[in-house]
């Protein structure tokens, strides 16, 4: 706290010539969120002041949070997983084999620079101005790892940093954590990753837009506004139903994902792969400076791992499969088949006509809204509420615009 407040006046200083007060801001927020933390509240409600209490009840959230509730035994449903397409001989011999040194460059030169490194403190940069020098032993370490089924510890420990959200920044639900993974691992993963998508997109259907290749969220967007407009035009009933799953990608337990792509079709040496990168992680939580006790991390799907996003789908495509198969949807002119769900990630937007559709879905809880919803940033629905996707954009491009009018007359143009 106290090189963060020395920061915070050494900056106001410089500010007096430059007139940037942005990065000065961000500090004091910084400072506030810290001191907010410092004020936690407990599980029981009573406050926590000590530095020491605040790290065991942030240590204990995220290790709850992270603990399988698989109870050792328990099988997957064979109905659940019925009907789901398969992966096929051609896509499973492409994602057999020991990883190149070309896949291995490939997946480094479309990484991004100037990113937080892991705990390793080794960044993209280093990898890319060694990499003549490291390709070879990394990539022997690399498949020795796969072929061994353990990872270097750096590769399974993340460390997780906390950035304050909207709200009582006393409840620890408030904190947006962010998982730093190293260089290397995210190297790793990310040559996966491009063997995967290959895959993905023959398995997942095509109302699931996220992390398959060639989809996009625009694609939800558009398909929802589309709907909506062509349903108001020909006076045709139609609902939606927005599904919300509470940290669902922290969720998701490993046995289960391991079946899923089992019943998907996925070859068992690939999964045993995938398997590899899972097998004993852990997280260290970054407070007030340091890293406390590394804990196991036993479900959840890695952030910042390039493989989370497919696992993730993958993980939840038996779900939206039997809701497919048991709604009717819509039917509208000029649109292909009958339409029952529009899916980004965890986002999941079901159509309806009737109240018989809605009736399937009463088991699952569900906060009920008459006057539209907030689906990927865009508010949905008619009337006045439409115009609120207009107020953020305003707000900001004034806010741009007041800080150029204060520059433009200290700057010297030749």
């Amino acid at each position: 706290m106290k090189d963060l407040e020395s920061d915070i006046v050494e900056l106001e200083t410089i500010s007096e010539t430059t007139g940037d007060r942005g990065y000065i801001e961000i500090l004091k927020e910084e400072k506030m969120a810290l001191a907010n933390l410092l004020d936690a509240a407990s599980q029981a409600g009573q406050e926590i002041t000590e530095p020491s209490q605040i790290r065991r009840r942030a240590v204990s959230f995220y290790s709850t949070l992270y603990t399988s509730e698989y109870e050792e035994g328990e099988t997957l449903s064979e109905g659940f997983c019925n009907g789901l397409p398969q992966v096929s001989e051609e896509a499973n011999s492409q994602l057999e084999g020991p990883l190149t040194i070309q896949e291995l460059q490939t997946a480094l030169q479309g990484m991004q620079g100037r990113r937080a490194p892991g705990i390793d403190g080794l960044s993209v940069e280093f990898y890319k101005a060694y990499w003549d020098v490291l390709s070879h032993d990394l990539s022997d370490v690399f498949n020795e790892s796969l072929a061994s089924g353990s990872m270097p510890v750096s590769c399974r420990r993340a460390v997780i940093t906390l950035l304050p959200k909207k709200g009582n920044l006393q409840d620890i639900k408030n904190w947006r954590p962010v998982s730093l993974l190293c260089v290397d691992y995210k190297l790793l993963s990310k040559a996966l990753a491009t063997r995967l998508g290959r895959a993905v997109e023959q398995v997942i259907h095509r109302d699931q837009t996220y992390c398959v290749p060639g989809r996009s969220m625009v694609d939800n967007v558009h398909l929802i506004r589309d709907v909506l407009e062509v349903s108001s035009s020909l006076g045709i009933n139609t609902g939606l139903i927005s599904l919300d799953q509470e940290k669902a990608f922290d969720r998701v337990e490993h046995s289960f994902l391991w079946k899923v792509m089992e019943k998907f079709g996925f070859s068992a040496g690939f999964i045993a792969k995938i398997k590899v990168l899972y097998n004993k992680i852990e997280s260290v939580l970054k407070f007030n400076g340091g890293l406390c006790a590394p804990f196991r991390v036993c479900r959840g799907v890695r952030q910042g791992c390039a493989l989370s996003g497919m696992l993730y789908a993958l993980s939840l495509e038996p779900l939206l499969n039997k809701i497919r198969s048991k709604l009717q949807g819509l039917f509208l002119p000029g649109f292909n088949g009958n339409m029952v769900l529009s899916v980004y990630a965890d986002d999941v937007v079901v159509f309806v006509r009737d109240q018989k559709d809605t009736d399937i879905l009463v088991d699952i809880n569900m906060v009920w809204k008459k006057d539209g919803f907030k689906y990927l940033g865009v508010f949905l629905g008619k009337g006045i509420i439409v115009l609120k996707n207009c107020e953020d954009v305003i707000e900001k491009i004034e806010g741009k615009l007041s800080k150029w009018k204060w520059l433009l007359p200290q700057m010297s143009f030749k």
